[in-house]
């Protein structure tokens, strides 16, 4: 690390592992298919296909919540940590257990991003994308579940880390079937 400003990205050993065949499947494909090509991050993709075109006219209000219904797919309530500039990227990323050791696979699935959106969970979807287009991860199993596996993701940009998640493929499964559903209003 050059300062105590930003976190540097470095080749990291575990870029390098080679992600098992049998994790190419259908849901793999599904997964890179939403987060990459049809990205809800606006900009990314001349395939992008907004919430609103998925049925979320107000997605971030009431009564929608969309970012409350994401969070609550995931395993871990304490999911999301944010940061507003790089240089507050290290001390979410602490918080967050992702800056040392990463990528420390303890079962607890978490985000840490840097906020580049008007939305959180925006941002989190521009950095989904970045990482799966941009090869920053890898693949590991769930202790004692079968069928599913942790995604480990980081982006970066000019060297400087903007996101670490590891995320489980179910919950990544889970946000597309939420969000492609769109908004069910069931009043």
């Amino acid at each position: 690390m050059s300062d105590d400003k930003h976190v540097e990205s470095n080749s990291s050993e575990w870029l390098e592992w080679i992600a098992p065949t049998r994790f190419n499947n259908p849901e793999l494909f599904r997964i890179v298919i939403f987060y990459v090509f049809h990205s809800p991050s606006d900009g990314l993709s001349a395939m992008h296909k907004s919430l609103h075109e998925y049925g979320w006219s107000e997605p971030w209000k009431k009564p929608q919540y969309l970012n409350r219904k994401l969070k609550d797919l995931s395993t871990n309530e304490f999911l999301l940590f944010s940061a507003d500039k790089y240089k507050n990227m290290k001390a979410e990323l602490e918080k967050a257990n992702l800056l040392n050791n990463f990528p420390m696979i303890d079962g607890t699935e978490r985000i840490c991003i840097l906020n580049n959106k008007k939305n959180q969970f925006m941002s989190v979807f521009y950095h989904l994308r970045n990482a799966f287009a941009h090869c920053r991860l890898n693949m590991v199993d769930v202790s004692g579940e079968e069928n599913d596996y942790f995604f480990i993701l980081e982006d970066v940009y000019r060297d400087r880390v903007s996101a670490r998640m590891i995320l489980r493929k179910s919950t990544l499964l889970k946000w597309i079937n939420l969000i492609e559903g769109g908004y069910v209003d069931l009043f």
